[in-house]
């Protein structure tokens, strides 16, 4: 019994050893995370500061479509 729990013990300490704990799978998903992150900030601070600019050229738009002719009347 004592045999066996050495090798299973001798086992683990070699498969620990082993063990290659600078994994790096996981650090692609964090850094398009915070890419994606950055992106969503850029954009809100875009719209932000074009907000009037956005505004206006909308409400442009819809009053040039009103002047339109309706021809399904």
């Amino acid at each position: 019994m004592t045999e066996r729990l050495s090798l299973i013990y001798k086992e683990a300490l070699v498969r620990l050893a082993t063990l290659d704990f600078k994994r790096e799978e996981g650090q692609g998903v964090t850094e398009y995370g915070i890419v994606l992150a950055f992106v969503a900030v850029a954009l809100a601070a875009v719209l932000l500061v074009l907000k009037g600019q956005i505004q206006s050229f909308i409400n442009k738009v819809a009053g040039d479509l009103a002047l339109l002719p309706n021809k399904f009347k």
